[in-house]
């Protein structure tokens, strides 16, 4: 499965509507967002995605009635960790990194903004980096196969 991930999007609505674009464009077949979408209408953005998304609170996302209910419609939210199986593979999604490498294949987390995808024998770790350029200036996604177990980091910003 193609499954596009994202973190710390913070109300940056130019940079969100590039990344539903992003997704859509290449057909990812899931998004994971990883928190902090800071307020719900920016989180509103994420109905044109083409395919489903889960996403977990982030530690900017005070709003989480709201956010829940205008989520629902085109994917779902959970407090943080929240972890669950796709193609036989055990994911943790968190906004803060989570160490249990012994317990699942992917440990998806965002928080520090930094892009950063590590290997180990146990699992992959995939932070996205920040959609919302806010803090390092660099827009960034990441895609994860989980049939090659390959994941990659994209910078929105030279994409087209």
């Amino acid at each position: 499965m193609k499954i596009g991930i994202l973190s710390d999007t913070h109300n940056n609505t130019d940079k969100i509507i590039k990344a539903v674009e992003f997704f859509n464009l290449r057909q990812v077949e899931l998004v994971l967002h990883a928190g902090d979408f800071s307020f719900v209408s920016s989180a509103k953005l994420f109905s044109k995605l083409k395919m489903p998304m889960i996403a977990v609170f982030g530690n900017n996302d005070l709003d989480t009635f709201d956010l829940e209910k205008t989520i629902q419609p085109f994917g779902q939210i959970y407090h943080e960790p929240y972890s669950f199986t796709i193609d036989g593979k055990k994911f943790i999604l968190s906004h803060r990194l989570y160490n249990t490498e012994d317990k699942f294949d992917y440990i998806i987390y965002g928080h520090t903004h930094k892009p950063h995808i590590q290997k180990t024998p146990q699992a992959l770790f995939i932070n996205p980096g920040e959609v919302s350029a806010r803090r390092y200036g660099r827009s960034t996604v990441a895609i994860l196969d989980t049939h090659s177990d390959n994941a990659e980091i994209f910078d929105l910003d030279w994409e087209s």
